[in-house]
């Protein structure tokens, strides 16, 4: 099996690091596959998972902050800058790792990440030595109206064009999901999707959206997005299925 390269995307508080140890987990017992863990966020205080590689290794927010006299913000972008300088370095590192999974974690703040340079340095990179797989995360207060949906998978478009590797969005912590949105009939059944659509937004907008809606089956790797529990380990088997539909497109998951 050739080594996949899952990197762990999403807005601060979408559960990145819980996701990244609770799936890494999963994919070992359950599944018997090799996972190692990277971490590439330098101001992490805590990780739930042990790291393979870490990039605290190299720089740190807080090491930036105390000798550049930064603010947390300021010291994000500062290392998010070092680490473009050092890609070569932390790739290689990374292409050390033998495993069938590697899970890659990312900053809390995404944009530093995926807006600046380093995340589309750092996965060009990869992308040359193996198959890279984007999970895009949100939480429920993505997920509680139609419009929040469209937006969710408007974000996902612009990660995947960015960093320019395929990508899934996963909608997390699932057990919080009680009583929100109906999700799974919304993208089960277009039709409905639509009419919704229609009633909630409206005007000329709601020409925009479903414009919108047709781009994203079109470009997205799946238009299916996946519930799963990072908490609880819910739907951790259908997003592994959805890795496998999306890898088998873009590579050879054997």
């Amino acid at each position: 099996m050739t080594t996949l390269n899952l990197v762990i995307l999403g807005p601060a508080g979408s559960g990145k690091s819980t996701l990244t140890a609770t799936f890494g987990k999963w994919l070992h017992e359950e599944m018997g596959f090799r996972v190692c863990y990277i971490n590439l966020d330098p101001g992490a205080d805590h990780l739930p998972y042990k790291p393979d590689y870490d990039v605290r290794s190299i720089v740190t927010v807080q090491e930036i902050m105390r000798k550049e006299m930064l603010g947390p913000n300021g010291a994000i972008i500062r290392c998010m800058d070092l680490l473009v300088e050092k890609a070569e370095e932390v790739v290689n590192e990374i292409n050390k790792l033998k495993s069938d999974f590697r899970l890659i974690d990312t900053p809390g703040q995404m944009e530093p990440f995926t807006f600046r340079r380093t995340g589309p340095e750092l996965i060009s990179k990869l992308l040359r030595t193996g198959s890279v797989l984007n999970i895009f995360l949100v939480d429920p207060e993505l997920a509680s109206s139609v419009s929040d949906l469209l937006v969710v998978e408007l974000m996902g478009l612009v990660v995947q064009l960015r960093l320019l590797a395929p990508t899934l969005i996963v909608l997390n912590k699932a057990d919080k999901l009680k009583g929100s949105l109906d999700v799974d009939k919304l993208l089960a059944d277009p039709n409905y999707l639509v009419e919704r659509l229609k009633v909630e937004i409206g005007g000329t907008i709601s020409d925009l959206a479903l414009s919108l809606w047709d781009a994203f089956s079109q470009y997205l790797q799946s238009s299916r997005l996946v519930k799963v529990s990072a908490k609880t380990g819910e739907g951790l088997e259908s997003l592994y299925d959805l890795i496998h539909e999306a890898f088998c497109v873009c590579g050879d998951l054997t």
